[in-house]
């Protein structure tokens, strides 16, 4: 995988954590601060299905 996604993922999977970990810790006072990390959370997600989608595609491109 390319350095640069490496570390984008690496680093979208870290603030995941640190955001999941603030929730499994009741460390959130409000509701709409909860809605706001799930929020967070799943566009985390969402970027990182992006990266490891490009990341397939640029290796199916090199073997082609």
């Amino acid at each position: 995988m390319d350095k640069n996604l490496e570390y984008l993922l690496g680093e979208y999977k870290d603030r995941m954590d640190y955001l999941a970990q603030s929730l499994a810790q009741g460390s959130v006072a409000t509701i709409e601060e909860y809605r706001y990390i799930c929020g967070q959370i799943r566009g985390l997600e969402s970027a990182c299905a992006v990266i490891v989608d490009l990341k397939n595609r640029m290796e199916k491109s090199d073997i082609d």
